[in-house]
Formats: structure tokens, C-alpha cells, sequence
């Protein structure tokens, strides 16, 4: 693999530490800031809100001036979040605190193409490996996320969780770094031809691809983040300890990453459907363990099914979509269109968990991810073309 696939991994880890500290301190500080209660979360959706809309905007702009340019667009706006956040909890403003949020989902925008960008000029044999070692940069997060939150919770002289936000300005430094090693003349396939007069139109093949792609990434990541957050509130409600809770999201985050190191080599052996068959039969195994299970332990098992169910969804969605794309000159559109129907999933699953927990509970909850998953399976079979090759070459 070249160098800048490590590059883009490193990256990655970056990019998953912010959002694993956003995601251990954005309830607890929204809970502090907000004039209310109910507005406690606001925050963190507003973080996937702004995902969603920076999604296509931010691929236009790569495709535009280039991944570099674009990515250090992205980490600029990340050392922003972290000042704006360091002076929502030094001024105590609930307004602030939600711009700061908004602004890590434009920088994650940007960041969630790395793992494209990894599989630029790429023969088609080592993209699915490369996508699966970008996305496995997330270990780092999983490991050093929570332990850098603990850290910097609390720091004599410091206002209660000021440097978690502060730290976002280390990572953006760091990040920039990275990416200035990264190669200034790497160009996208969709680059190059650009200029082609003539543009084919998407076969059928290539259609079902692309849609498959988008059910198991988008359904994938929607039930993850809804049960992910889901799983938090019901441990609270079972009266679990604040760092058995955290215990149990860290090993969740690993669950997520970790298979990224051998997926890639999945797909070369079973194809890019099947691993996405096995991510929702594991997802179906989570939501049957928190149906008939309930303890703790029980929970913290499910969530690691519900860590590699994502994994599989994801990355063997992510690398289909990678694949159906070789060599089309829209590329950059349909990846922006993919991650868009991402987020739009991912913002669902983040505001959700605490509505479908009041008016339906957690049994009721698990019972409709289950039926998505059905369902998912179901589409995924129907469109599934029967002629296309599945193992990457």
C-alpha cells in the first residue's frame, strides 16, 4: 500500500477521536448550558444536521480544487469548533455550545472522504483493502477517545470540560500536518476525465450497485447511532454506572473499527454482498440479544455486535460503492450523494433515540431496527445483480 493510504488512516483516528470526545461530553455540557433540559441534546443533532447539509457542498469543493485543498478546508473548521466550544463553557452559552457542535459536522463532512480519497489511482484489487485500513484509523479513536475526555474532564485552573473542546484545536494542528506530506499531484480517476464530451449513462448493474451500497451504509449507520445512543439512556435507566456505561460505549467503539484490518480481505474472499448479509445478520443478533436479554452484561455484548454489524454494513458499502464507480466521471457526485443519504440516516438515529424511548421503550425500539433490518435484506436481495462478479480481483 502506499504511503498516503497510512496517511489517510492516521487522518481518520483524528477525525473519530473528535467525534468519540463529542460524544462522551455533548449531552453532559448541553445538559449544563441549556436553559432547559429538553434542549440537552440539541447540540449533537445539530452536529449531524450539519453533516448532512456539508456533505455534497464539501465533495463539489474537493472536486473543484482537489482533496488536499479540501481537507484542509476541513481542518480549519475544526480548529474553529474547538475555540468556539472552549468559549461556549468560559462564557456558559448554550448558543455558542451549539455553533461549536454545528461546526465539528462541517469539518466531519469533509473528513468522511478520506476514505475515498485512500482508494484515488488505486488499481481496483487494493481499494476495498485500503477503504477497510482508513476506516480501521477509528481503533486509535476508540482506545484514546474516552481516555482523553477522563483527562481533560476536569484541569485545575480550567472551567469542567473546556480543554475536551480545546483539544479539538491540538487534533486540527496535527491533522494539517498529516495532510501537508500527503501528494500534492494526486488526482482522482473522475479527474482525469473529466474533459470526456460524452458521459454514459449508469447501466443496471451499476445502478443496483450504487443503491445497495446506500441501504447497507446509510441503514447500517442509522440503527448504529440510534441504538449506540439508545443503549447509553437505558443504562442510565438500570441505574449503571457512569464508568461501566463508558466501559461498555469504548469497547463498542473498538467493535466498530478493529475488523477494518481484516474486511478488506473479507470482500476479496466472500464478495462485497455477503459481508454486507453477515452486517445485518449481526445487526438482527444485537437487537435479538437486547429483546431477550436484560442486564448489563447483556448490553455490553450487544453493543460489540452492534460495532462489527456497522462495520460490515459500512465498509462493504463504502467499498461497493468505491467499485461501481471505477472510472466514472461523476464520481465525486455519487460519493457526495452517498454520504448524504449517510447523514441524513445518521442525523435520524442521532435525534430519535430519546423520542422512540418514551413513546415506544426499548423493547419497541429494538423491534423496528429489527424490522428495518429485514427489510434491508430483503431490497438488498431483490436488486442484487445476479450476472456482476462479487470478489474483487
Amino acid at each position: 500500500m502506499p504511503l498516503s493510504v497510512y496517511l489517510y488512516s492516521f487522518c481518520q483516528a483524528i477525525n473519530l477521536t473528535s467525534a468519540v470526545i463529542s460524544v462522551a461530553v455533548a449531552a453532559t455540557v448541553g445538559n449544563i448550558l441549556a436553559p432547559n433540559e429538553l434542549w440537552a441534546t440539541i447540540p449533537y443533532g445539530m452536529q449531524f444536521f450539519l453533516l448532512l447539509l456539508s456533505t455534497y457542498p464539501a465533495a463539489l469543493l474537493m472536486k473543484r480544487f482537489g482533496r488536499k485543498a479540501g481537507f484542509s478546508v476541513g481542518c480549519s473548521i475544526l480548529m474553529l469548533s474547538g475555540i468556539v466550544g472552549y468559549l461556549a463553557i468560559q462564557h456558559e452559552s448554550f448558543m455558542l455550545l451549539v455553533i461549536s457542535h454545528s461546526l465539528l459536522g462541517c469539518f466531519t463532512a469533509f473528513a468522511n472522504f478520506y476514505r475515498f480519497a485512500a482508494t484515488d489511482n488505486l488499481p481496483k484489487g487494493k481499494r476495498s483493502k485500503a477503504l477497510s485500513l482508513v476506516i480501521a484509523g477509528g481503533v486509535l479513536a476508540g482506545v484514546f477517545g474516552p481516555y482523553i475526555s477522563s483527562q481533560l474532564r476536569e484541569v485545575s485552573g480550567y472551567p469542567l470540560f473546556s480543554l475536551c473542546y480545546a483539544f479539538f484545536i491540538v487534533l486540527a494542528i496535527i491533522n494539517i500536518l498529516v495532510i501537508f506530506f500527503l501528494p500534492t499531484t494526486q488526482k482522482t480517476t473522475s479527474d482525469k476525465t473529466m474533459a470526456q464530451p460524452k458521459q454514459e449513462p449508469l447501466n443496471q448493474n451499476t445502478r443496483s450497485q450504487i443503491i445497495i451500497a446506500l441501504i447497507s451504509a446509510a441503514i447500517g449507520y442509522g440503527l448504529m447511532n440510534l441504538l449506540m445512543i439508545q443503549s447509553s439512556l437505558h443504562m442510565g435507566h438500570m441505574h449503571v454506572s457512569f464508568e461501566k456505561s463508558s466501559f461498555a460505549i469504548q469497547w463498542h467503539v473498538v467493535s466498530m473499527f478493529f475488523p477494518s484490518f481484516f474486511s478488506g480481505l473479507l470482500i476479496a474472499r466472500w464478495g462485497h454482498f455477503n459481508l454486507i448479509y453477515v452486517g445485518f445478520l449481526l445487526l438482527i443478533a444485537t437487537f435479538l440479544v437486547n429483546m431477550f436479554a436484560h442486564n448489563y452484561a447483556a448490553i455490553a455484548f450487544s453493543l460489540i455486535l452492534l460495532g462489527l454489524g456497522w462495520n460490515f454494513c459500512y465498509v462493504g458499502g463504502s467499498a461497493l460503492l468505491s467499485v461501481a464507480l471505477e472510472n466514472n466521471p461523476k464520481a465525486h457526485n455519487w460519493q457526495g450523494i452517498g454520504d448524504t443519504t449517510i447523514a441524513i440516516f445518521a442525523t435520524m438515529g442521532a435525534f430519535l433515540p430519546s423520542v422512540l424511548l418514551t413513546l415506544i421503550g426499548w423493547q419497541g425500539s429494538n423491534i423496528l431496527a429489527l424490522s428495518l433490518c429485514l427489510l434491508s435484506i430483503f431490497l438488498v436481495s431483490h436488486l442484487s445483480p445476479k450476472k456482476i462478479v462479487q470478489k474483487v480481483a
